[in-house]
């Protein structure tokens, strides 16, 4: 007889398969991107032969796995909401909805808070939440970027609000996710996301890369998941062409995302101000990952290779811890001494203790924290 235990880091849905593994390589490619940053280094080569590979543009553009989450939430959490407007079923249950959107994003996040707060009384450190107010704001996930509001005590929790935004928000859009409204939830979406960031620019100046993200300045990566959803649900009565050339969509959805990151690589600085770049950047891109998520669904072989594998679907169910962990522990390893004192291997060193220290707390976070909220929800 198998075990129970042997199921916990596996996909319940076979057919959400790519879709894990797309979220576990957002989460780790994250975490690259932020060794890269605490490693100090500005230029990573790999000499193979006579060449040396240039993967800087690799580990600095790591931040857009963000991206990537924001549009896998809008595909999952609208599908059952497609499906709805399509009749396949009946409307969601919204207190049902709401409950398990709760029960899946703070216990984990408020057992890592309490963690860390403790750490820091037992190891004799000053109190990283300075006062009431800001204990009371991190307790309901109420910290938006200054000037408005406060930094969080772990840098990757900027982006919980702006999920969670988004989760009270979707019943709102919800019937805009239907064939006969795919323009007025485009117009909407792409609309309330460049008004949002000239705003930014206008009142916060340019630079404020998480201001500009801050729902709806996100709404255009969260409305190409919506509008992947709808497209899904609805490809055999609105066109058979999805399913048929899934792998035209498949290598389209690659070829656009390569050229996005070569675009942000050579144009990073003008991404800061009033340019193309800034506006339409993370709507190209996130409708790359649509395509790739899409072509995913219908079977696709080479993003099943890619994203269905069962090491990257394993991440892709801890995904959150490792996104949650990852920031605190690379912290306290750059610190050590061992580290610190590293020049020319502290990348690769850096990279390999961080990545398996986080999967294991990960694992650990996933089995005894989120999975049995997971199954209470269900």
């Amino acid at each position: 007889m198998t075990s129970p235990e042997k199921h916990i880091f596996t996909e319940d849905k076979s057919h959400l398969r790519v879709l894990t593994g797309l979220r576990g390589w957002a989460a780790l490619w994250v975490l690259i991107f932020h060794v890269y940053e605490a490693s100090q280094h500005s230029l990573v080569t790999v000499p193979i032969g006579k060449w040396n590979i240039n993967l800087t543009p690799f580990f600095s553009l790591g931040w857009s796995g963000v991206q990537i989450f924001f549009v896998l939430s809008g595909f999952l959490l609208s599908l059952p909401f497609a499906q709805w407007q399509a009749g396949t079923r009946e409307k969601p249950n919204l207190e049902r909805y709401l409950f398990r959107r709760v029960a899946r994003v703070f216990p984990a996040y408020y057992v890592q808070l309490a963690i860390l707060l403790g750490g820091a009384y037992l190891l004799g450190q000053a109190n990283p939440i300075a006062n009431m107010g800001s204990f009371l704001r991190h307790l309901s996930m109420l910290f938006v970027p200054p000037p408005i509001g406060i930094d969080p005590i772990n840098t990757v929790w900027w982006t919980l609000p702006i999920e969670f935004m988004f989760y009270l928000a979707l019943p709102f859009l919800a019937g805009l996710i239907n064939p006969r409204r795919w323009l007025l939830l485009l117009v909407l979406m792409l609309t309330s996301t460049w008004l949002w960031r000239a705003g930014t620019i206008i009142y916060t100046g340019p630079g404020n890369f998480l201001m500009s993200s801050q729902l709806p300045g996100s709404m255009d990566s969260f409305g190409m998941g919506m509008l992947g959803a709808m497209l899904h649900v609805n490809k055999n009565s609105v066109s058979t062409w999805l399913s048929k050339h899934h792998n035209l969509i498949a290598m389209a959805g690659l070829a656009i995302l390569l050229l996005c990151l070569c675009w942000m690589q050579y144009k990073w600085m003008d991404y800061w101000n009033h340019s193309l770049i800034f506006y339409t950047w993370t709507t190209i891109y996130s409708f790359a990952v649509m395509l790739v998520a899409i072509a995913g669904m219908n079977g696709n072989r080479l993003i099943g290779w890619l994203f269905g594998n069962s090491v990257i679907v394993f991440a892709g169910i801890v995904s959150y811890s490792i996104y949650l962990w990852h920031a605190p522990l690379l912290r306290w390893l750059s610190e050590t001494e061992l580290f610190s004192a590293l020049q020319d291997n502290r990348l690769p060193l850096l990279l390999l203790a961080t990545t398996v220290g986080t999967v294991a707390i990960a694992s650990v976070s996933y089995a005894f924290i989120e999975r049995p909220f997971i199954r209470m929800r269900r």
